[in-house]
């Protein structure tokens, strides 16, 4: 009844409410993959995975070669087995944590179908709700983006920064700070600077006495020294997004003055990013949880993992918000910035 007997991957586009800009890009739709597991009980379940290249290296063509690759080594086996299938998952597709995130999903959604347990009990419990920013992107309507998310009662504004000239940054933020003047800011420079750069525009803010929570990613993931050095300098906390993927890099920047991680299922996939909560909670860093542009049911399984584990100071799960899903959400409820997931639905 619970062993794997089909396995099948396509691409879904959905379109976005505005678009969603960073320095890396933009984009007016959400591109993914929804990948469907047939138990031998007649039950159905569905994954999903978000890859986006410039972090994983991957693209929604070889999230699907990946899912047809690993499908006849899955099949047949037993998903209450999740465990062992996850590490074979693992072993397989080391290089590809969105496909293998998308594998995951569906292998514990079906185990959370059979046994009863849902998947926020299975990572512990230990939250019942969380409180999460919204994503201001890199866009000329920035401080009315800001307004709405204030009349939203959501009091927390993740800017996105990285225009070819810090010093416009400067000026972007300071308009949002100036529009939002009760929202507290995270920055995400998605890579943008150097070091120089990062330092000084961290320096120009506290000059204007503009103080955020975090700066996120500064520096080119190629780059760790440089982002240690802002870490090491800066006085605003320094968080490592692209620059912390897999489980290796989490241990290398627990040795460095970077004073948190920006953990997401798609670059990580489930395992892996449970075993950056493992190492960063050793090395005493600070968790962030965020995600990509992903569908409701998506969010919905990392509210469970951040719920269930209560590992997370910082919250990042807007996506949702900045989809045009059609249809109600079965998932979670939310009000304002007050995410719950409902009894049972994950």
């Amino acid at each position: 009844m619970t062993r794997i007997v089909s396995l099948s991957a396509k691409p879904y586009e959905i379109p976005l409410k505005r678009t969603f800009a960073t320095s890396q890009g933009s984009t007016d739709t959400a591109r993914g993959v929804s990948i469907l597991l047939k138990l031998e009980g007649g039950q159905e379940v569905h994954g999903e995975s978000v890859p986006v290249a410039y972090v994983t290296h991957e693209s929604v063509e070889t999230v699907i070669a990946t899912v047809e690759h690993l499908a006849p080594n899955l099949i047949g086996k037993d998903v209450m087995s999740y465990a062992h299938l996850m590490h074979e998952i693992n072993s397989f597709a080391h290089d590809a944590p969105s496909a293998r995130l998308g594998l995951e999903m569906a292998i514990l959604k079906a185990w959370s179908f059979y046994t009863g347990v849902s998947l926020w009990k299975l990572f512990g419990g230990a939250l019942h709700s969380l409180q999460s920013d919204i994503t201001i992107p890199l866009v000329e309507n920035a401080t009315l983006l800001a307004k709405d998310a204030i009349a939203a009662n959501i009091h927390t504004l993740k800017v996105k920064v990285g225009s070819p000239n810090y010093m416009d940054d400067i000026e972007r933020v300071k308009a949002i700070a100036m529009a939002a003047p009760s929202a507290k800011l995270r920055i995400d420079a998605n890579q943008a600077y150097t070091a120089i750069e990062a330092l000084k525009f961290v320096d120009s803010l506290t000059r204007l006495n503009i103080i955020p929570e975090l700066l996120e990613q500064p520096t080119p993931a190629s780059d760790p020294a440089a982002l240690a050095e802002v870490a090491k300098y800066s006085s605003v906390p320094v968080f490592a997004d692209e620059s912390c993927c897999t489980p290796y890099q989490a241990l290398k920047l627990a040795e460095t003055p970077v004073q948190g991680f920006n953990l997401k299922l798609n670059k990580s996939g489930i395992r892996g990013v449970l075993d950056i909560i493992a190492i960063g909670r050793s090395a005493s860093k600070i968790l962030m949880i965020g995600c990509m542009l992903e569908t409701r049911m998506s969010v919905a399984i990392s509210v469970a993992l951040a719920c269930g584990t209560g590992a997370f100071r910082y919250i990042d799960l807007d996506s949702h918000l900045l989809l045009n899903e059609t249809g109600e959400n079965p998932y979670f409820t939310q009000d304002g910035a007050c995410i719950t997931l409902g009894e049972g639905m994950i």
